[in-house]
């Protein structure tokens, strides 16, 4: 066992990052006439969460150097943006979700006019300009629910199951079971419910970070 090796590559890294779908967001702000606003999307009903409201971002792709890059590329796709208007401010963090999605988290200043975006209408409904205002001065409600374990697996088609006898799992393994209680983060604005993964990142930048 050679100890130095070992040293050298110890890091503070995510451990099975590559059995996860890794993907990066830019939790995008806005200035408008002095104040700073949110710019949110809601998702096209013909994509994955379809009519959900989030921030620009999406999955890793081979062309990218960084998550940073990632983060920039899906936000000039999704608002038709310029990289050269998009001024990264800093990372915020990663954001582990319990259905195998790690979610690397930038913030960033867009600086163009709304006027000038040109929205992905394949992938975005329409954009939402929120002031943070809003949500320094509206507490959101909180919600649980639980994520249940499945023993099996889907595959073109078919599914798969997971094989917990043949390895004498323990019984519970052979049936759904249930993972920890989650708690979410749930704000209402103008008819619109902005939850989950983009609740939390907002939670995260006005009470920590702004």
């Amino acid at each position: 066992m050679d100890r130095e090796k070992i040293r050298e590559n110890l890091n503070d890294r995510i451990i099975g990052r590559e059995k996860n779908f890794n993907s990066a967001v830019l939790a995008s702000i806005i200035e408008i006439d002095g104040k700073f606003n949110f710019v949110l999307e809601k998702r096209s009903k013909d994509i994955r969460q379809g009519g959900e409201i989030s921030f620009p971002g999406g999955g890793w792709e081979k062309i990218d150097k960084n998550f940073e890059d990632t983060a920039i590329r899906e936000t000039v796709e999704e608002l038709g943006v310029s990289a050269k208007k998009i001024e990264v401010l800093g990372k915020l963090g990663t954001l582990i979700i319990p259905t195998g999605v790690l979610v690397e988290v930038y913030i960033g200043e867009i600086l163009c006019k709304v006027e000038d975006f040109n929205i992905n209408l394949k992938e975005v409904d329409e954009v939402l300009i929120v002031p943070v205002d809003f949500f320094k001065n509206n507490l959101p409600k909180l919600e649980r629910i639980a994520v249940e374990m499945h023993p099996h697996y889907e595959l073109e088609g078919e599914r798969i199951k997971f094989p917990a006898k043949y390895y004498n799992l323990p019984e519970k393994y052979h049936k759904p079971w249930n993972g920890r209680d989650r708690e979410v983060y749930i704000y209402e604005y103008c008819g619109e419910i902005i939850w989950g993964i983009t609740a939390d990142i907002i939670y995260e930048i006005v009470n920590k970070i702004i």
